[in-house]
């Protein structure tokens, strides 16, 4: 009976199908990519898988490795235990098997249930049959005007194209196809004219097929590729640290669609994976591919030189657009994938081949990094399930010589304790352009151990937490000398009833930075507090509250910051309209203070803005099915700030306090 009303909790909640608890699963992620990189990324690509499979659930009973990686947060130590279950064990008749599964507490069992059935296959004819289609269109813009589409005093405009940032998106996809093509222009690029005459500023493409034999997977077009634990090949989205404090394990041997508008670190061309044989998998891959650079001169044979790679995708002036798909990057590689029981083995290798010079401008903390025109890397993955132990590691070895490795071990004590405990060494000549494992800066120049544990003694209260401690060998940017520092989280969740949840969060980190007036090592210390809590009123309205301080401690000084919201969200079951709407107030005048949180957006569209200054914050987002099959968005958003009359700089700056964007976007399924 017990289990029952435990099934039937999780069922009833699982009908919000990618609701409260996944969309919360999605910020918590979000937030701390975000807040572990500066840069901005772009979210689509895991918004859009998660997305897919709660239309489409994943059937358990048929699924692969590879199917469930796709899931993110599913590890490999809870992958392998599913499929070794269902092996042993036969086809899962019921979702209560999960509950006997290591690995799969209740509150796993409830983030997977929106994308998993157990349901019987159905006939080929039926899934090729099964085909879903939708085009996206989408146009976003700053209600004040920018510097940048101001005439000057000689009439000249400084940006070529207007504010809009415009985006397509066309998807076709079942079991065994799927297709693509996606078109952004950002705004200030130009569209249909002279420095733009076709049209978008970047477009990209893909046609996938699986399951066919023993073709696994084949594309062609635009790709990503993941091996390993990341240190050779790591090219889409990738997560580290965060309150998932078991989940440290990549998940590798996996090639996909590149499916979002980001414009760089992907592969074009062609990748496949096969298994010729039993237990035995190899994947190849060929791309070409032309990327934006700085160039800073052009040689006697007519070859660019060029002193970085940019990231960016901007193209809205005449030296961005110089910069513009310059150098033509060349990769070519492999990797072979062998499981034996419980064992699985791999090996990597690519090569890359720039057509350009390059001319980076060495100092003292980067004379390691890779200032050449070909690199190639190999490396030796493995893991080990022994009952409920999972082993895990990868070497990895550049052309310079450079090594680095990484070892870990994911534990299930017992039913209410799970740990994790992962030893890194990236050593300062190891060169690897897509390399991402897990660490605090990146997969050079770095060791460190980590250790997770979370303790769940009942379905309603968990405990949970890490510590990290990590030293620089080398130098590194901004400082002259080899440093340290450390990182740790503690966290309590707390599931009051079905309708209320919360939680409580504390993380500090201590890492050594070099004194602004001198060259002396100081440690700097951030400290984080955050409480979260999520309610709900009925079948319908849904609320969250959140309040979070920042708090630096560094050369003698203390700033400090704080950030306060309320979510208000209306999404009747078989309503037309549904919205969401929240108000944030926020003060941390220091940059370095400044929080990140998740905010609600358009389908597949993101927002994770750093909060920092003085001010407020609301925006609303609406959705309405305005007939069968189509659906608009509209998310309108202000912030207001109270200690600067000035937004932004450059030739983004807007004249006032107040910055409104506005975002439409339409989906039309078929």
């Amino acid at each position: 009976m017990k289990q029952l009303i435990i099934f039937c909790s999780l069922a009833g909640f699982s009908l919000l199908c990618f609701g409260q608890d996944n969309n919360q699963l999605l910020e918590e992620i979000a937030e701390q990519i975000a807040e572990d990189n500066d840069e901005g990324l772009d979210y689509a690509e895991l918004y859009e898988a998660l997305y897919y499979f709660s239309e489409n659930p994943i059937n358990l009973n048929k699924t692969t490795k590879e199917e469930l990686r796709e899931l993110y947060f599913l590890n490999s130590y809870q992958i392998d235990k599913l499929l070794v279950h269902i092996e042993r064990n036969g086809k899962l008749l019921s979702y209560l098997e999960l509950q006997t599964i290591a690995g799969f507490d209740v509150q796993t069992i409830q983030n997977l249930l929106p994308f998993i059935s157990i349901k019987s296959s159905v006939t080929t004819q039926q899934l090729l049959a099964n085909i879903n289609q939708y085009v996206i269109v989408r146009d976003q813009f700053y209600l004040q005007e920018q510097r940048g589409y101001i005439p000057d005093e000689d009439e000249n405009i400084h940006y070529f194209g207007n504010a809009h940032r415009t985006y397509f998106k066309y998807r076709l996809k079942n079991t065994f196809l799927q297709a693509g093509i996606t078109a952004e222009k950002d705004a200030g690029e130009n569209f249909l004219g002279v420095n733009q005459p076709y049209g978008f500023d970047f477009y990209s493409a893909h046609v996938q097929a699986k399951k066919i034999g023993k073709i696994k997977n084949i594309i062609l077009g635009d790709y990503q590729m993941n091996f390993g634990q990341g240190l050779v090949m790591q090219s889409g989205m990738s997560f580290g640290k965060s309150s998932e404090v078991i989940n440290i394990q990549k998940s590798g041997n996996l090639i996909k669609a590149h499916t979002a508008a980001a414009e760089n670190l992907f592969f074009r061309g062609t990748a496949i994976q096969i298994e010729p044989l039993k237990n035995l998998e190899l994947i190849f891959f060929l791309s070409s591919h032309k990327v934006d650079a700085n160039i800073v001169d052009t040689l006697e044979n007519d070859e660019l030189a060029f002193s970085s790679i940019q990231g960016t995708g901007m193209h809205r002036t005449e030296s961005e657009l110089l910069d513009k798909n310059v150098i033509l990057q060349n990769h070519f590689g492999t990797h072979v994938n062998y499981n034996y029981k419980q064992l699985n083995l791999g090996l990597s290798y690519y090569k890359t081949k720039i057509e350009g010079e390059y001319q980076k401008n060495i100092s003292a903390y980067n004379q390691f990094d890779f200032n050449g025109n070909s690199n190639q890397n190999f490396g030796i993955d493995y893991q080990y399930l022994y009952r409920n132990m999972n082993f895990f590691g990868e070497v990895g070895r550049s052309k310079n010589g450079g090594v680095a490795h990484i070892n870990g071990v994911m534990l299930g004590l017992d039913k209410t304790i799970s740990a994790s405990l992962l030893y890194r060494d990236y050593g300062e000549k190891y060169q690897s352009e897509y390399a991402n494992a897990f660490g605090e800066r990146s997969s050079q120049n770095e060791k460190g151990v980590y250790f997770g544990l979370e303790f769940t003694p009942n379905h309603k209260f968990k405990i949970k937490g890490y510590a990290d401690n990590y030293e620089f060998p080398w130098l590194r940017f901004g400082v002259d000398a080899p440093t340290k520092g450390n990182d740790y989280l503690l966290q309590a969740d707390y599931k009051i009833s079905r309708a209320i949840k919360m939680y409580v969060r504390y993380k500090s980190e201590t890492k050594e930075e070099e004194l602004s007036e001198s060259t002396a090592i100081s440690g700097k210390r951030k400290d984080n507090f955050r409480f979260h809590i999520n309610y709900k009123e009925g079948d319908n309205w849904a609320f969250a509250n959140r309040f979070e301080t920042s708090l630096i401690d560094f050369d003698n000084t203390r700033t400090n910051g704080y950030m306060l919201y309320q979510d208000i969200k209306y999404k009747p079951l078989f309503g037309k309209f549904s919205f969401t709407s929240r108000y944030v107030l926020f003060n941390a005048t220091e940059y370095v203070n400044r929080i990140y949180a998740y905010e609600n957006d358009v389908l597949y569209g993101y927002s994770i803005p750093a909060y920092y200054g003085k001010g407020s914050k609301i925006y609303l987002v609406a959705k309405c099915n305005v007939i069968r099959n189509l659906d608009f968005w509209l998310r309108i958003a202000q912030t207001t700030y109270t200690d600067r009359i000035v937004l932004k700089s450059g030739w983004d700056e807007i004249d006032g306090n107040k910055m409104t964007e506005l975002k439409l976007q339409l989906r039309y399924k078929f």
